[in-house]
């Protein structure tokens, strides 16, 4: 691994400065080392904000980054740049891109087809099936399904992608080289096994805190073509991704409801609001080959 590549990663521990800064900041100085050579003072001025650079440690970050290397090689975990060529695409066009992604498995993460499927971390019978339903049918159309990972929906949509031995990407809001849920440690390995990944933009370490989901969400949304969330209660995180979907252009669906279901108020108000309601995969990809040929 390059030393810049080192020094990239080193960056990326760093949590006082947002990932669309760092951007900024390479594009202008082209070099994660000169980056972590500046002053506090010249940084704060190129971020044009309350930034004291209190907890901005270069020497700290470059240490951390040094001990996660015997695990990103042992791994194979591939740290990709937002320049670099493998860099996806459709992540590349979201105004808040990732500065890094970590990747294990398959890391083409261009896709011709691509559906997050998403909701509830607690689905009844009914978000499940229909999750189960509609992932079976889009990777029979030749779909990679993206997700989350978490409890709920998020796994069913894997586990059911797993099974049809179809492409799956989990996005996961912790450090690479965590599990979270760590129920999933198999599931994980499955996705890889059936040409899938796991990807994250956080290094290795981070821990699966709160405020590491809403990020995650934006590269759930950044990813796809298109996101259905198939159960959601009124309060739910899913919420931010759908959110997320409409502020990047993509085509939001939510799955018709059981109008007696709490678990699916969440889908009411989304439908309320706008989004496509379907009851099956056929009534979505007719929505978005109409969309493709107007």
């Amino acid at each position: 691994m390059s030393d810049e590549k080192i020094f990239d990663i080193a960056l990326s521990y760093d949590q006082t400065i947002t990932s669309i800064e760092k951007v900024l900041l390479y594009k202008k100085y082209q070099s994660s080392e000169k980056i972590l050579s500046l002053s506090i003072n010249v940084i704060k001025n190129i971020l044009g904000r309350r930034w004291s650079g209190k907890n901005f440690d270069p020497e700290e970050l470059y240490e951390k980054a040094k001990k996660s290397l015997p695990y990103i090689n042992k791994t194979g975990t591939r740290v990709i740049k937002f320049c670099d060529i493998d860099y996806p695409e459709t992540l590349k066009c979201i105004p808040d891109l990732p500065f890094l992604i970590f990747a294990k498995g398959n890391i083409n993460l261009n896709f011709d087809k691509s559906i997050a499927v998403i909701g509830t971390r607690d689905p009844d019978k009914f978000g499940i099936k229909r999750t189960i339903d509609f992932t079976s049918s889009l990777v029979d159309k030749g779909y990679t399904i993206i997700s989350g990972l978490a409890k709920g929906i998020d796994t069913t949509a894997h586990n059911t992608a797993v099974v049809k031995k179809a492409r799956t990407i989990a996005v996961i809001g912790c450090g690479i080289d965590r599990i979270y849920p760590a129920c999933n440690k198999d599931l994980v390995k499955k996705i890889i096994e059936n040409n899938g990944a796991v990807i994250s933009e956080y290094p290795p370490s981070i821990k699966p805190n709160k405020w590491n989901f809403p990020k995650r969400n934006r590269i759930i949304a950044g990813l796809s073509k298109a996101v259905l969330i198939t159960q959601s209660p009124e309060k739910s995180g899913t919420l931010i991704t759908a959110n997320l979907a409409v502020i990047y252009n993509r085509r939001l669906f939510a799955a018709k409801p059981d109008l007696e279901s709490y678990n699916d108020s969440g889908n009411k108000n989304l439908i309320f609001l706008g989004a496509r309601a379907v009851s099956s995969a056929e009534e979505l990809l007719d929505d978005l080959n109409d969309i493709k040929q107007g």
